[in-house]
């Protein structure tokens, strides 16, 4: 009997041994286990983190970072588009104010032109005969330099023949006015004629004549570029000194008579017309007068023709 209880005990303890053995190789495969994967749970409450080792939740992070790293290269990228597009809206708008100040000062130079011309219109201030035909612009003074033939007329081209004339005339022209003032200095020349013409003995002298006049200038027409060039009307008087018209073949004639004590300054007046041609600076001129010295007897009268230049 005490056989079987101590068989009994001895069973019994063997199975509670083997049990608690088995019990304990469990728990300790069971904190293996939990000891070799650490599971990352995070606490909302605290904020803090506790880190596991499991590849998806790396791969999940290491995705997460770079989703992170992208959305800050587009964020850089848009706010580097937004200053491109700041810049090219600046721009349009500096070139949208520079067209219209480019545009507002056209109009006002359009306009500028416009009152100048309806002004000019209104009152026109044409260049002159004397003025900018003759090469003065914008003072109205000028002065010239002409010459040319001189030709008797009436009963004086029977004793003498064609000479010659040089004239400086000096005037001035208002460049408002169709009207303008010269004084012309001339010296001119005749031939007188041989032996045997008109009943003469022997050769005459060859007389002179020094003059002096004052006249008016008047514009008939302009043309031309600018219409510089100009058709003109001169007339005045003035003095006129004669030297050696006197010779005794023709004492008795009613011509050289009149020159008795040669040389002598008689009065007369001249009249004519010219034209003006602009070349440069200077205007080109063609003009004749006719000219009268009241002399004793028949007035001894002669037609200079000049050709010359004009200018400042």
């Amino acid at each position: 009997m005490r056989f079987r209880i101590s068989l009994a005990s001895t069973l019994a303890a063997a199975l509670v041994i083997g049990t608690v053995s088995t019990a304990s190789a469990q728990s300790d495969t069971t904190r293996k286990t939990t000891s070799q994967r650490r599971v990352r749970v995070t606490k909302e409450a605290t904020g803090e983190v506790t880190p596991r080792r499991d590849s998806t939740a790396i791969r999940d992070s290491v995705a997460r970072a770079d989703s992170i790293a992208r959305m800050e290269t587009m964020r850089r990228d848009s706010a580097a588009r937004a200053d491109s597009l700041a810049r090219m809206e600046q721009m349009r708008r500096d070139s949208v104010t520079r067209d219209s100040t480019a545009r507002a000062d056209s109009i006002a130079r359009a306009s500028a032109a416009t009152t100048t011309t309806t002004d000019t219109i209104r009152s026109p201030i044409n260049p002159t005969m004397s003025s900018e035909s003759y090469g003065v612009r914008r003072s109205g003074w000028y002065v010239g330099l002409g010459g040319g033939p001189n030709i008797p007329t009436g009963s004086v081209s029977d004793f003498y023949k064609t000479g010659f004339n040089v004239e400086v005339p000096i005037g001035w022209q208002p460049t408002s006015s169709i009207l303008g003032f010269r004084v012309d200095l001339g010296y001119s020349r005749l031939n007188g004629r041989s032996a045997g013409t008109n009943g003469l003995t022997s050769q005459l002298d060859d007389p002179s004549i020094w003059s002096a006049t004052a006249n008016l200038t008047l514009d008939l027409l302009k043309f031309g570029e600018s219409r510089r060039g100009s058709l003109y009307l001169v007339g005045g008087g003035g003095v006129f000194r004669f030297s050696d018209f006197n010779n005794s073949d023709a004492s008795d004639n009613d011509v050289t008579s009149a020159f008795e004590g040669s040389p002598v300054t008689k009065g007369g007046l001249t009249g004519g017309a010219g034209l003006a041609f602009p070349i440069g600076g200077t205007s080109l001129f063609v003009e004749s007068r006719y000219t009268t010295a009241y002399t004793t007897g028949n007035n001894v009268r002669w037609v200079p023709v000049v050709f010359g230049l004009k200018w400042r």
